[in-house]
C-alpha cells in the first residue's frame, strides 16, 4: 500500500467541518478539508436565518418597552430592511470562519465535490486530485428540501408546491406574504412561526407529532433530541401556549385533510374548517446533503433516518467518522476529531447535549426528561420547578413567563435541566458541564453567580429541590435538630 496523504481528511460545506479541521491541525495532525463549491453561500444563509431570529427578540425587546410605559411600538421593519442587515451579519460572521483562515491554519483546502472511490484503496476525489487519508470524517452542509406537488405530509398529499425558508431570501420577494402556513416538527417550524408573526404575516403552523427515539444503549445511534415532541411536557406546554397567545395558529398537521392550490393562493382543509394562505413554507427540520459523496464506494449505506453512527461516531467503516445533525454537528465533530486523531474510544451521549429553541420565550434543555427519568429510575426521581417571575432580572425586563425545572434522584446526582424564559439557551450550558462531570445538585445550589442573571434561577431551584428533600427525610432534619442544640451549649 503506498504511504497516506493524511491523517485526516474532512469532506465538509458546514462551519462544523472548518471548525474541525483547524482542531484537528492544533493537535499536528496533516489535515486536508475538502469543500464543494457554495459552501460559502450556504455558510451565510445559516447565519442570516440565525440574524432572523435576533430581529424577532429585538422586536419582542420593544413590545415589553411598550408595555412598561417607556416608549411606543411602532409596526414591524419593512421586510427588505431586514433582509439586507441579516445578509450584511452574515457575511460578517462568515469571514470570521473563511476559507483563508483554515488555511492559514495549515490545513490544505481543497474546493470541489469530494467522492470517495474505493480502488485500489479508499481514498477521495476531488476534481482532478486523489487524496488518501488513515481517517475522514463527513461534516455536509444541511438542507431542507422543497415540498413538491405530490408529496405527502402527515399521510395528506399536497396539491401545491411548498416553499423552503431559504426561499424568503430570494431578492424578488419585496415584502414577507400576507398569510403564511408552516409546516414541520422542530425547532425551526416554530421558530420562524414566531418571527414571521412579529414581522407581520398571519401565521398557521401544522405541527408534526414525530418523536425521536434516544437510547444511549443502543449500539446504533443516530438520533438526536431537535423536535418539539421530545421536549418536557411542561417546556412544551408553555412553548406552545405562549405562541398562542401571540396570536399563531397552531394545528396538529395529522388534523389535515386536503392540501391544493386555488386560484394564487394554498387551501388548507382542517376539521374546523378551510383556511385560506398565500404561502406554504415547508420548515422541516433540516438534514445533512450526502449527495455527491458516493459513501456506497466506502461501504456506507444511508437508513431511511438518515447516516447510522456507533456512539465514537464512527460509521459502518471504521475509517469514517461522520456528523448525524445539524443541531450538534459542531460538538460531534469536534469529538470525532478526537476519536480520528488518537484512539476512538471517546463516546458520544446525544442525551447530555444540550438543545435550545430561539423562541421568545427561550426554551433549553439538557438531559432526560421527567418523563423519561421516571421511566427509567421511578420513584427514585425527585422534580422540583421555580417559575421564571422569581428571578429578578426576568422581572426588570418585563419577561416573567418561563420556568426552570430541575430533574434529579434522591441520591442528588442531576438527571436534567429544561428552561424556558429569558436567556435560558446562554444558562443551559452550565448544566450541560454538570451533567458531563456527574455533578450533584449541592454543586449548582452553590454557583458562584452574578447577580442580576437569569443563572440566579437555576441556584434558587436546586435550593428550592434541596429543601424539598430536606423534608422527606425526617430522621436527617431531627439529627440537625440535635446537632445545633448541642452547639447552644458554651
Amino acid at each position: 500500500m503506498p504511504p497516506l496523504d493524511y491523517d485526516l481528511i474532512i469532506l465538509g460545506g458546514s462551519l462544523a467541518a472548518r471548525e474541525a479541521a483547524i482542531a484537528a491541525r492544533m493537535l499536528r495532525a496533516r489535515v486536508a478539508l475538502v469543500e464543494p463549491e457554495g459552501a460559502e453561500a450556504a455558510l451565510r444563509q445559516a447565519w442570516q436565518y440565525q440574524a432572523l431570529l435576533q430581529i424577532g427578540r429585538l422586536l419582542e425587546g420593544r413590545s415589553r418597552l411598550a408595555q412598561m410605559g417607556l416608549s411606543e411600538f411602532s409596526s414591524p421593519p419593512a421586510w427588505s430592511l431586514v433582509r439586507r442587515w441579516a445578509e450584511t451579519v452574515a457575511v460578517d460572521l462568515t469571514e470570521g470562519r473563511s476559507l483563508s483562515e483554515v488555511a492559514a491554519a495549515g490545513v490544505d483546502v481543497v474546493v470541489g465535490q469530494g467522492e470517495f472511490f474505493r480502488r485500489p484503496h479508499l481514498g477521495v476525489r476531488a476534481g482532478e486530485r486523489t487524496l488518501r487519508s488513515r481517517a475522514y470524517l463527513l461534516a455536509p452542509a444541511s438542507r431542507v428540501l422543497p415540498l413538491e406537488a405530490g408529496h405527502f405530509v402527515a399521510g395528506v398529499e399536497i396539491l401545491a408546491t411548498a416553499q423552503t425558508p431559504a426561499d424568503l431570501w430570494n431578492p424578488a420577494i419585496s415584502q414577507l406574504p400576507e398569510r403564511v402556513a408552516l409546516w414541520g416538527e422542530g425547532a425551526q417550524a416554530v421558530e420562524l412561526a414566531q418571527v414571521l408573526h412579529r414581522l407581520g404575516s398571519q401565521v398557521t403552523l401544522l405541527l408534526e407529532r414525530k418523536t425521536t427515539v434516544v437510547n444511549p444503549s443502543e449500539p446504533l445511534n443516530p438520533a438526536l433530541r431537535s423536535q418539539i415532541a421530545d421536549l418536557d411536557a411542561d417546556l412544551r406546554r408553555l412553548l406552545l401556549a405562549s405562541l398562542e397567545a401571540e396570536g399563531i395558529a397552531i394545528y396538529p398537521a395529522d388534523r389535515l385533510t386536503q392540501i391544493h392550490a386555488h386560484a394564487g393562493t394554498v387551501q388548507l382543509e382542517l376539521p374546523d374548517g378551510v383556511r385560506t394562505v398565500d404561502c406554504l413554507l415547508n420548515a422541516a427540520e433540516p438534514g445533512l446533503d450526502w449527495d455527491g459523496l458516493n459513501l456506497e464506494a466506502a461501504n456506507i449505506r444511508l437508513e431511511a433516518d438518515g447516516l447510522r453512527v456507533y456512539p465514537t461516531l464512527q460509521t459502518f467503516n471504521a475509517r469514517i467518522f461522520s456528523c448525524t445533525s445539524p443541531h450538534a454537528a459542531r460538538q460531534q465533530a469536534q469529538l470525532a476529531v478526537q476519536n480520528a486523531v488518537f484512539l476512538p474510544n471517546r463516546h458520544l451521549r446525544p442525551e447530555l447535549l444540550p438543545f435550545s429553541i430561539g423562541t421568545q420565550p427561550a426554551i433549553a434543555s439538557v438531559g432526560l426528561t421527567e418523563a423519561e427519568a421516571r421511566d427509567r429510575h421511578g420513584a427514585d426521581v425527585v422534580v422540583q420547578t421555580l417559575p421564571f417571575k422569581y428571578n429578578p432580572k426576568a422581572q426588570m425586563q418585563a419577561a416573567p413567563t418561563g420556568l426552570c425545572k430541575l430533574i434529579a434522584r434522591r441520591s442528588g446526582r442531576v438527571l436534567g435541566l429544561h428552561l424556558a424564559g429569558l436567556g435560558a439557551e446562554e444558562v443551559v450550558s452550565a448544566a450541560a458541564i454538570a451533567l458531563q462531570n456527574r455533578c450533584r445538585v449541592r454543586s449548582l445550589a452553590q454557583l458562584p453567580i452574578a447577580c442580576p442573571s437569569t443563572a440566579e434561577l437555576v441556584r434558587h431551584t436546586a435550593i428550592a429541590w434541596q429543601q424539598q428533600r430536606l423534608a422527606q427525610q425526617p430522621r436527617l432534619q431531627d439529627w440537625l435538630e440535635t446537632w445545633q442544640d448541642l452547639r447552644r451549649f458554651p
